[in-house]
């Protein structure tokens, strides 16, 4: 997964890990003891590095967004 630097704590990076972990293990129909076979790497994009319309898209802009859709759900 890419996630901006710094946009999530060690405690939401553990809980997607096992959140796509979970549902990586259900989709191909495998149990527990096959979870050692599921890596999830989680990689942090610097500020800056993200771009969307052809233009440069900052954390806060994300946040925003992300917040927007949170509150229309």
């Amino acid at each position: 997964m890419t996630v901006p630097e710094g946009g999530l704590s060690e405690r939401r990076k553990a809980g997607l890990v096992a959140e796509v972990t979970e549902q990586i293990l259900a989709a191909a129909g495998l149990t527990e003891t096959d979870a050692l076979r599921v890596w999830v790497l989680t990689h942090e994009q610097p500020e800056g590095t993200w771009g969307a319309a052809g233009h440069i898209v900052k954390f806060q802009e994300l946040a925003a967004l992300a917040q927007g859709q949170r509150e229309n759900a």
